[in-house]
């Protein structure tokens, strides 16, 4: 759940209303403007998630120059606070964007903020190539990324302010200051119309996955934009009511919570047959594999049947994936795997057990017990700070077992879904697990419940890393989810070969 609102807000609040406090010229009768005027004024918005208040931002642009060249400063600043049943979290994003007149990057810093956690991003340019470093919890990473023929993510609006014409195009690729990646861009002036009795020009704006509607003033000041599929809007409004805070915090934990029938304990289950389908009428995303089939699919929704699976047959030595695995075992900005710290649990826990699947259900045991308060306090921790702080929920037992069993030579990845959580609640709730590569198939593990093999109630939606790909696909699977998806559990089968419909 943690992934969607940290998405939303990463990726809205810092790229999504660049431009917002500026004011273009007026529009050319050709396809080409003059250079942007900007009027430096601070420009204040409403961060709604789900059509409900969780944020707000402050956005300020200004004429500068670097080393005696042209550009453009642009400033964003945003506070979203969400609840999580009991807990409350804040977290802060700043953003600082340097680029030419026409897009090109200078460089950039931004600073995240989630709970105790601190992630810092920035960039410059060296020569033609962009420099990212990244820091996660004190891992740093360093990447370079050339820039012939790209642009700032911050300035995209700077070109919409320029050609505030019907039918202007444009398209190419943007460097993404709220990851450090790049990605394809396209824009569109789609048509003038109005918006609560002023006239404006709607945008729409792709960045990689994200599609962004846009109402821009013909002074080039954007006023309001939505975000999907993460159900995302901002709102122009006055900075005293942007940073007034309605009573009552939105809980996000309980959004992507459903309601189901009493269903038997997960781990006493054989077999479970559900039925995903989506109140918009779009069929809500799903993927297959061993343990979950889909069966009956329809425009509007899926029928999964999830199998409970065995555990392996024979043993297998660590190590001994071979190449096509690489890519599980390696490190992420999450999983500082050189980390001493890491390695000095695996040499405790693991030792020189031989049996891969032997040495997984240890680290998975460890992970269990390890971290002691199951809270939902955390921001998304990486391995070594999950580790330290013995805390958290679902995505800190993940990463830290990931991490573990990476060390340990067991190929694994990051699973996102749904899993029953019961007795008493009867509900389906948003959940994070892992599986390990043994014996040429992936098994599921659960380190928050402490199973070494997860039982049939978990649905699974994403599967990947903890990288920028991983956290982005289950951030867009989950947003698209909440607030759409309906659940319907039809049928289930015991161990004992009772069969029950529902």
């Amino acid at each position: 759940m943690k992934h969607v609102i940290t998405y939303a807000a990463a990726l809205l609040l810092t790229a999504c209303a660049s431009g917002a406090a500026q004011a273009g010229p007026k529009p050319a009768a050709g396809p080409t403007a003059g250079k942007p005027v900007l009027d430096q004024e601070e420009a204040w918005f409403e961060f709604a998630f789900l059509g409900r208040k969780v944020g707000y931002m402050l956005a300020r642009d200004e004429l500068t120059q670097i080393n005696g060249q042209a550009a453009i400063h642009a400033h964003r600043w945003s506070v979203v606070t969400v609840r999580r049943e009991r807990e409350t979290v804040r977290m802060e994003f700043a953003t600082d964007a340097y680029f030419t007149p026409d897009g090109t990057p200078m460089r950039f810093t931004q600073s995240r903020k989630e709970g105790a956690e601190a992630r810092n991003l920035e960039g410059y340019r060296d020569g033609d190539v962009m420099v990212i470093r990244q820091d996660v919890g004190g891992n740093v990473e360093t990447t370079r990324i050339p820039l012939e023929g790209v642009k700032l993510a911050s300035s995209l609006d700077v070109l919409v302010t320029q050609h505030l014409e019907v039918g202007w195009k444009a398209s190419g690729k943007a460097l993404d200051e709220a990851e450090g990646s790049v990605q394809e861009y396209a824009m569109e002036v789609v048509k003038k119309t109005e918006r609560e009795g002023k006239p404006v020009f709607e945008v729409r704006q792709v960045l990689g996955p994200l599609t962004t509607t846009l109402w821009v003033s013909p002074d080039g000041k954007v006023q309001a934009s939505q975000t999907d599929p993460i159900k995302a809007t901002l709102a122009r409004t006055t900075r005293d009511k942007a940073v007034a805070m309605p009573d009552g915090t939105v809980d996000i934990f309980s959004s992507g919570m459903f309601a189901v029938p009493e269903l038997p304990p997960g781990q006493e289950l054989e077999q479970l047959t559900v039925r995903l389908s989506g109140r918009s009428g779009a069929r809500p995303p799903f993927i297959t594999g061993l343990g979950q089939k889909a069966k009956d699919e329809k425009k509007g929704s899926v029928v999964l049947v999830l199998t409970a699976l065995d555990p392996p047959a024979k043993r297998v030595a660590r190590a001994s994936a071979g190449k096509k695995m690489k890519a599980f075992l390696q490190p992420t900005p999450y999983e500082p795997l050189s980390d001493e710290r890491l390695k000095a649990v695996v040499a405790r826990v693991v030792g020189d057990e031989p049996d891969a699947w032997a040495a997984a259900r240890a680290i998975n045991a460890f992970v269990h017990g390890h971290i002691q308060n199951k809270s939902l306090a955390k921001a998304f921790a990486t391995a070594v700070e999950a580790l330290e702080s013995k805390e958290g929920d679902c995505t800190e037992h993940a990463v830290l077992f990931s991490a573990l069993a990476k060390i340990a030579g067991i190929p694994t990845r990051l699973v996102t879904g749904l899993v029953y959580v019961g007795p008493g609640r009867k509900m389906f709730g948003y959940h994070e697990w892992v599986e390990v590569y043994l014996a040429g198939r992936w098994i599921p593990m659960d380190p928050t419940f402490g199973q070494d093999v997860a039982d049939p109630t978990h649905i699974k939606f994403t599967e990947g890393q903890s990288d920028h790909d991983g956290l982005r696909e289950a951030g867009l699977v989950a947003a698209q989810i909440i607030g759409d998806l309906k659940l319907d559990v039809l049928e289930y089968v015991t161990l004992t070969k009772e069969r029950r419909k529902l």
